[in-house]
């Protein structure tokens, strides 16, 4: 009866197959997790995630991990963080969808910038984390950054590069000695036309005539004929003397054109004058300091791992519900791409919900001490989601308690538009070291404070980043050092070496503006306003000397020409100008003595 009940033949196999499949588990299991998180992690960082030993435990829903290594994808020798023991707890359900769910977790032991033994890079690199670092780099040697022009300073100053046509004054010159040149000729060839001499000559004849002849002796005929002559001079006059006005009126207007083009004389050379200057590329000290050529490339470098990581949290952690890429799993040929799409109400593939953690700073240094931190809505699918990254680090205490810090980041990316956010302030912290070549010296920031402010909203970029320390040291660079300003005379390495020096203290504002993927720098400095204060004070005498080279050059080519264009329209004042008026008066007096004249005889 029993055995028609069971089928022992099929029972036992499939006992053994189970029992099989549970020691698998139980040997595999803990290694499928360690893999796992392996592999998540690197696809997350952009680099290897190195685990010891994973332990999973379903009875209880609870994972841990020893001997957590994360590395850092700048620098692949080195960890971003290290943990003696991650101990996480995880939603049963969703491991059945292939999606993990991290309730809690609590991390112990964690260190940061602990170096490797061996390289963090990946093999294959992570596409995304490549791209965005080339893209990184390209504007690093994209960005602009002014240059610290000081090799002419000290020098002899070359006055015989200003060449004469370069000059507005001289282009200006020749084109009003030109003008005034066409016009001349004109206005000469008009007054020829007018030919006013023998219509003055005529009516000075007819005036005497008129007033010297007897009609009686003249008779009908003579004297009907006179008055015929007086009447057609007459208006002969008329004509002429409306054509000597229209040819004043222009020569006039020329001359009041040619006076308005002299009167720009001034302004040009005053052009002249800066154009030529800026031949000589002598440093501008207008701007209040000049500290975004000096710290530029330095803020730049350090500003890459922050841009990198901000810009890798849009991939990490896409907006809205697009799409999910994933490096496929590895096998002999390429591992090719595996892409998922979040569809709403289904669990993300990984969710961590909430995260607490401390950690401790061992040494005598301002930054040892106790420290506390949270992490909440990490997760593929922030749509899914629906509540943003928060981030919140602080110090609880210990040796150097009074150095405070705070840290606290927000990834907003449950919508369709980026929002996020990251603010630290960290004082009494080990500033870094900056090398600045192009004034041959080196910073030691020492122990200060570190304060970054930074915004992103969509694909745009705000913030600032400050450090301030009065315990900063310099160290020169020496003459022999491949990094020490080049094409500067000694004198005015000297020159700089004794003013930053003499600076005690640094307060660097780095502003940071522009899109997420081309943001731009400027940065202001007490370092900055020191040299150019110490330039204007101890330079001006040799720019002022520069200055007065230039100008000198300028006049003595410019001048001449200059002179040359006044007296051509003075001559054109005292000649044609002047002969033109001198017979407009003539007609008039002329004609007026031939009306009063025919007036006269008409009575008689």
């Amino acid at each position: 009866m029993i055995t028609r009940l069971f089928r022992w033949t099929a029972i036992v196999p499939l006992s053994l197959l189970l029992l099989l499949l549970v020691v698998l588990w139980l040997l595999y299991v803990d290694r499928f997790v360690q893999h796992t998180v392996e592999d998540y992690g690197a696809d997350l960082v952009g680099a290897r995630v190195d685990v010891e030993r994973a332990d999973l435990r379903l009875g209880e829903g609870r994972v841990s991990l020893s001997g957590l290594a994360v590395a850092n994808p700048d620098s692949p020798m080195r960890n971003l963080l290290e943990a003696r023991e991650v101990v996480a707890d995880i939603r049963m359900q969703p491991l059945l969808t292939k999606k993990l769910v991290v309730q809690e977790i609590a991390i112990r032991g964690l260190r940061f910038g602990t170096e490797r033994s061996t390289s963090g890079a990946l093999d294959p690199p992570n596409p995304s984390s490549g791209r965005l670092m080339r893209e990184i780099a390209e504007w690093r040697e994209a960005l602009r950054i002014p240059p610290l022009n000081l090799g002419s300073l000290g020098k002899v100053i070359n006055v015989a590069g200003i060449a004469a046509d370069s000059l507005e004054s001289i282009r200006l010159a020749r084109a009003t000695l030109a003008f005034a040149d066409s016009a001349r000729r004109e206005w000469e060839s008009r007054l020829v036309a007018l030919n006013p001499a023998p219509t003055i000559d005529t009516a000075r004849v007819l005036i005497d005539r008129l007033q010297s002849a007897n009609p009686l002796r003249l008779g009908v005929t003579g004297t009907a004929q006179l008055i015929t002559s007086s009447r057609q001079v007459l208006t002969g006059m008329t004509q002429l003397r409306s054509g000597l006005a229209q040819l004043d009126s222009s020569v006039q207007s020329g001359l009041q054109t040619l006076g308005g083009t002299v009167r720009q004389f001034d302004a040009a050379r005053d052009r002249d004058y800066r154009y030529a200057r800026s031949l000589l590329r002598l440093p501008s000290f207008e701007a209040p300091d000049l500290s975004l050529a000096i710290f530029g490339e330095a803020a730049a470098a350090r500003l890459t791992s922050v841009l990198y990581w901000f810009r890798r949290a849009e991939d990490v952690l896409p907006p809205g519900l697009q799409p999910r890429r994933f490096l496929g799993p590895k096998r002999a040929r390429r591992p090719g791409t595996t892409v998922t799409f979040p569809k709403p109400g289904e669990y993300p593939r990984f969710l961590l919900e909430q995260a607490e953690f401390d950690f401790s700073l061992e040494g005598a240094g301002a930054a040892a001490g106790n420290y506390v931190g949270s992490l909440a809505g990490v997760t593929t699918a922030p749509a899914l989601y629906g509540r943003p990254m928060v981030a919140t680090v602080a110090k609880s205490g210990g040796p150097a308690s009074v150095g405070n810090v705070t840290v606290r980041a927000v990834v907003d990316h449950t919508g369709s538009v980026v929002r996020d956010s990251l603010r630290a302030v960290i004082e009494r912290i080990q500033l870094p070291v900056l090398t600045l070549p192009r004034i041959g010296v080196q910073l030691a920031l020492g122990q200060g404070t570190n304060q970054l402010s930074l915004q992103r909203e969509a694909g745009r970029l705000s913030g600032h980043w400050m450090w301030k320390s009065d315990e900063i040291s310099w160290t020169r660079l020496t003459t022999g050092d491949s990094l020490v300003v080049q094409g500067v005379e000694p004198r005015i390495r000297d020159l700089l070496w004794r003013t930053v020096s003499s600076v005690r203290t640094a307060d660097i504002d780095i502003g940071i503006s522009g899109s997420v993927s081309r943001p731009e720098l400027d940065i202001r400095s007490n370092v900055g306003r020191e040299i150019v204060q110490s330039f204007r004070a101890e330079l001006g005498r040799e720019i002022a000397r520069a200055e007065r080279e230039v100008r000198a050059e300028v006049d003595r080519l410019v001048a001449p020409r200059v002179a040359e264009v006044r007296q051509r329209v003075a001559n054109i004042e005292g000649d044609i100008a002047q002969r033109i008026g001198v017979d407009r008066e003539r007609v008039a007096e002329l004609r007026g003595e031939l009306e009063v004249a025919l007036r006269r005889w008409a009575m008689r």
